[in-house]
């Protein structure tokens, strides 16, 4: 099971937006990949994320989780590549 960085980041922009399009808008990506990506992601956990069947889109009670260990796993990214970003602004 590989799960990749980029679709966490989709989903987790989905939850911010509650909107696969806005989702899109703000992760300079296409709608049909962002929701491609978070259907592949849902598939791979074997859990639906979202509930699809209302506007705003609402996290399913597992997806509440998955988002609050993406958001982690996210934070997690940024504070290790941050050391390597500043070194690159220096030189």
């Amino acid at each position: 099971m590989l799960i990749t960085l980029r679709q966490l980041q989709y989903a987790v922009a989905v939850a911010d937006t509650g909107s696969f399009s806005k989702a899109a808008e703000v992760c300079f990506a296409d709608q049909s990949t962002v929701s491609q990506q978070v259907k592949l992601l849902e598939d791979r956990l074997g859990v639906q994320i979202f509930r699809r069947e209302r506007y705003p889109l609402k996290l399913s009670s597992e997806g509440e989780g998955i988002i609050f260990q993406a958001r982690t796993i996210l934070c997690q990214v940024e504070e290790l590549v941050k050391p390597f970003k500043e070194d690159i602004k220096k030189k």
